[in-house]
C-alpha cells in the first residue's frame, strides 16, 4: 500500500467512525462493522459488506432509520478514499443504493 493510500484509508477509517457513532446516536449500534474495521481496517469492512450477497443487517436497520447516508455503500461513493475501491466495488455500492431508492447517494 502507498503512502496516499494509507493516508485515504485513514480518512476513509475516520468517517466511518464518525458514521458509527451518528448511528449510535439513532439508537443503532453497529458492533459487528466496528469489530470488521478492528481486525480487516476500513477499506477491507467496506468491501465485505458491499459485495456481500446478503444485504447486511446494518444496511437494513439504516434503511428503516432512513439513514442510507451513514452504510459503507454512501460511504465509500463520496469521499477522497473512493480511488481505494474497484470498480466493481462502487457498482455494487451504488447498486444497492439505487435499488433502495436513494439514487441520489448513487454518485
Amino acid at each position: 500500500m502507498t503512502p496516499e493510500e494509507r493516508k485515504l484509508e485513514s480518512l476513509l477509517g475516520v468517517q466511518l467512525k464518525h458514521d458509527c457513532a451518528e448511528a449510535e446516536g439513532l439508537g443503532y449500534q453497529p458492533k459487528k462493522f466496528r469489530t470488521m474495521m478492528a481486525v480487516d481496517g476500513p477499506k477491507e469492512a467496506c468491501v465485505q459488506v458491499i459485495m456481500s450477497a446478503k444485504i447486511p443487517d446494518g444496511f437494513l436497520t439504516l434503511l428503516e432509520l432512513k439513514r442510507l447516508d451513514l452504510t459503507a455503500e454512501a460511504t465509500v461513493l463520496r469521499g477522497p478514499w473512493k480511488a481505494l475501491f474497484e470498480s466493481e466495488v462502487l457498482e455494487e455500492a451504488r447498486k444497492r443504493l439505487r435499488q433502495y431508492q436513494r439514487p441520489d447517494l448513487a454518485i
